[in-house]
């Protein structure tokens, strides 16, 4: 996945980039009207202001992707079965459920701090543009 965006902050050998958010994702409705806009930190040193082409293998964002849905939803589903386990109540059912997607936050979390560390999971500045160079329409201007 190629993307281009504005790097927005640079600092401790670090840059934030600022994405639009790609029309694919306008119909999703999981940001709930948040901004339209996307905020990624990658390792550089980049002038502020900048445009940069910034890539992540198509491969490593469907991984992760997978799973930031898989991981929750097979804890709900197991904690749904454990709950009718041990209880009779439906409602006690869907509170194991909910508490054990819960800690899917958790995991995840853990999960992410170890993807940082690896290179093949973090975003590769592929292209600086120059100075006064003309940003495609979409691309957060």
């Amino acid at each position: 996945m190629l993307r281009t965006g504005k790097v927005v902050f640079t600092g401790d050998g670090e840059i934030e980039v600022s994405f639009e958010r790609p029309e694919a994702c306008a119909h999703c409705g999981a940001c709930a009207g948040q901004k339209e806009e996307t905020r990624v930190t990658i390792p550089g040193s980049v002038p502020l202001g900048r445009w940069v082409d910034v890539e992540m293998p198509d491969a490593q964002v469907l991984k992760a992707s997978a799973l930031a849905y898989v991981i929750p939803m097979a804890l709900l589903l197991a904690g749904i079965w454990i709950g009718s386990l041990i209880f009779e109540s439906e409602a006690m059912w869907g509170l194991c459920g909910i508490v054990l997607m819960a800690c899917a936050w958790f995991i995840l979390r853990r999960i992410d701090r170890r993807m940082k560390k690896q290179p093949r999971w973090q975003p590769q500045i592929l292209a600086v543009h120059e100075e006064g160079w003309d940003a495609p329409t979409g691309c957060g201007r």
